[in-house]
C-alpha cells in the first residue's frame, strides 16, 4: 500500500532544463550590459562556479561526503554568481544580488507545471493520500517555485538537500524525507526524472520509485539493461494506475 507520494521539483514537476538556459542567457547578457567583454566571457566564469564552491568547503566536511554526493551549497546562485564576478575581479556591489533576481525571475516567470501534475495531485489528496517534495537546492526558491506552479494547497510537506546538506542520492538526504513521510519506506513512491539521484537512491533506502521520463534529459545516460527494467513514467497520469495496482493509502 502507498501512503505517500514523494516528488521531485526540478525536470520532474517543471521543465528545469527549458527556464534555466533562458535565465543564465538573461544573466549573461546583463553581465555584458554592466561590465562589457561579450556574454561567453561570463557564461565560461560561471560554469566551474558549481565545483568550487564544494571545493573550498572545510575538510572535514568534505570527508563526510561519499565520492560523488554534492552540497546543497553549491546550489547557492548567490555564491555561484559571486564566485564568477571574483574570479573576473568585478565589484560585487549591487551586482551579485540583481543579477541573482534577474536569474530567478526569468525562471519564475517562464515555468509552467508538467501536464496534468495539478490534476493528479488533486486527485491524490481525494483518496488521502499524502505527498511530498524531495528535491536538491536552496530551500526559499524552491518553495517559491512550488508557489508559483500553484502545488502549495496539495503538499503535505517539503524536503530540500539544504535541511541535510547531502545531495541526493546520499541515504542522509532520503532518511530527512523518510522521518516527514511518517511511515515505512515500502509505503512511500518516489518519483523524480534523474535515473540515480532520484530513482536509484530512493529504492536504495527501500522506497518505492518510479523514473519520469516525460522529458528525457541529456544527462541521464543509462546503461541500457538498467534503463530496460526500470518502472518508468511517461506521463504523470500513470502514477495513479500504479497506485491502484497497489492499493491507495487511507
Amino acid at each position: 500500500m502507498i501512503r505517500t507520494v514523494i516528488y521531485d521539483l526540478d525536470d520532474t514537476l517543471y521543465d528545469f532544463h527549458r527556464v534555466d538556459r533562458l535565465a543564465f542567457d538573461a544573466m549573461c547578457r546583463s553581465c555584458d550590459e554592466r561590465f562589457g567583454g561579450g556574454t561567453e566571457r561570463y557564461a565560461q566564469a560561471f560554469a566551474p562556479s558549481y565545483h568550487a564552491i564544494n571545493a573550498y568547503l572545510p575538510e572535514d566536511i568534505k570527508a563526510l561526503m561519499p565520492e560523488g554526493i554534492s552540497s546543497a551549497t553549491c546550489h547557492s546562485r548567490t555564491l555561484r554568481i559571486a564566485h564568477m564576478l571574483e574570479q573576473l575581479e568585478l565589484p560585487l556591489f549591487p551586482h551579485v544580488i540583481e543579477l541573482y533576481d534577474i536569474y530567478w525571475n526569468t525562471i519564475l516567470d517562464n515555468m509552467e507545471p508538467e501536464p496534468y501534475i495539478v490534476e493528479v495531485m488533486a486527485a491524490l489528496k481525494e483518496r488521502g493520500v499524502r505527498i511530498g517534495i524531495g528535491s536538491n537546492m536552496t530551500s526559499r526558491i524552491q518553495y517559491r517555485k512550488l508557489q508559483r506552479l500553484g502545488l502549495g494547497p496539495y503538499l503535505d510537506f517539503v524536503t530540500v538537500s539544504e535541511e541535510t546538506f547531502f545531495d541526493k542520492p546520499d541515504p542522509r538526504f532520503f532518511d530527512r524525507v523518510l522521518l516527514k513521510a511518517g511511515c515505512p519506506p515500502e509505503e512511500c513512491l518516489f518519483i523524480g526524472d534523474n535515473f540515480e539521484l532520484d530513482y536509484l537512491g530512493a529504492k536504495a533506502v527501500g522506497m518505492q520509485a518510479l523514473w519520469y521520463v516525460g522529458k528525457e534529459k541529456p544527462w541521464n545516460h543509462v546503461d541500457p539493461q538498467e534503463r530496460a527494467s526500470a518502472r518508468k513514467l511517461a506521463d504523470h497520469r500513470e502514477v495513479l494506475t500504479y497506485l491502484e495496482e497497489r492499493s491507495f493509502g487511507s
